[in-house]
């Protein structure tokens, strides 16, 4: 994998947590809900803009199974960190599932 779909990949990691720690903080107070609301709306279409510019730099395949699954898996964690949600140990499964099928994605693609 090429250093930028690293790179691109982390930055797309960061983008979408931030996105989703914002939505989680607008959900807590209404006065809050407008202004979180835009900003992770930013946040969430920088991420997608990034998606777009690692489509060009490797299999799209392989960048939309990192991203996303990834980026599920770490905004789950994220969370759960931040504003101290407790995961079950089904949820947690989860994440290592969906861990496990990037993995096997890598392991597949080019």
């Amino acid at each position: 994998m090429p250093t930028i779909g690293i790179i691109g990949i982390i930055a797309f990691y960061i983008l979408y947590a931030t996105a989703f720690c914002v939505f989680k903080r607008g959900s807590m107070s209404k006065p809050a809900y407008l202004p979180c609301f835009i900003i992770g709306n930013i946040f969430g279409a920088s991420a997608t803009a990034v998606l777009m510019l690692l489509y060009g730099v490797m299999n799209p395949n392989l960048a939309m199974g990192l991203t996303l699954g990834g980026g599920f898996v770490i905004a789950q964690l994220i969370i759960a960190l931040v504003f101290k949600n407790k995961l079950s140990f089904i949820q947690i499964g989860g994440a290592f599932v969906v861990a496990a099928g990037m993995f096997l994605l890598v392991l597949g693609g080019s």
